[in-house]
């Protein structure tokens, strides 16, 4: 991501079905926005990886995004795209391709998906691209599924 998807990136998150499943379940505003793609590009500058964006080969336009962050202290793998991309492949084959590339080229031994029971177009995503079903957590109050991609 760089600081010009900033824009887009709020339209996104400004959305409440967008939202609906992830975090405290609220839209963020847009100065939440921009601090949160700061936050993935100092973790790219840091580390090498972070939540990556995800554009139209065809406009350019950001879809989403689809990569790694550190939360609850494991590496978790997440994305979130505009509704408007829903069900058309976005999600999987992004999920996909950034799955390979933790595994590929950063070697992560573990990497943790997790999403709320009700979130069944992530859950979806979650099994077709091979991660297995751990166990039920709750965090903050909230039952989630958790599950894993062991690289071993």
């Amino acid at each position: 991501m760089t600081i010009n998807d900033a824009n887009d990136y709020a339209a996104i998150v400004a959305d409440p079905e967008v939202m609906k499943f992830i975090g405290s379940g609220k839209p963020q505003t847009p100065k939440e926005a921009g601090e949160y793609v700061e936050k993935c590009i100092e973790n790219f500058n840091a580390y090498g990886w972070a939540r990556f964006a995800v554009t139209s080969k065809e406009s350019g336009e950001l879809l989403g995004l689809c990569g790694y962050a550190i939360y609850n202290n494991e590496l978790d793998f997440g994305w979130k795209y505009a509704s408007r991309f829903w069900n058309k492949g976005y999600g999987f084959e992004a999920a996909k391709a950034v799955l390979d590339l933790g595994i590929r080229k950063y070697r992560f031994p573990r990497i943790v998906c997790i999403s709320y029971p009700e979130n069944k177009g992530s859950i979806r995503i979650i099994e077709k691209i091979g991660m297995v079903f751990e166990r039920d957590i709750f965090l903050e109050g909230k039952l989630l599924k958790k599950y894993v991609k062991l690289n071993y």
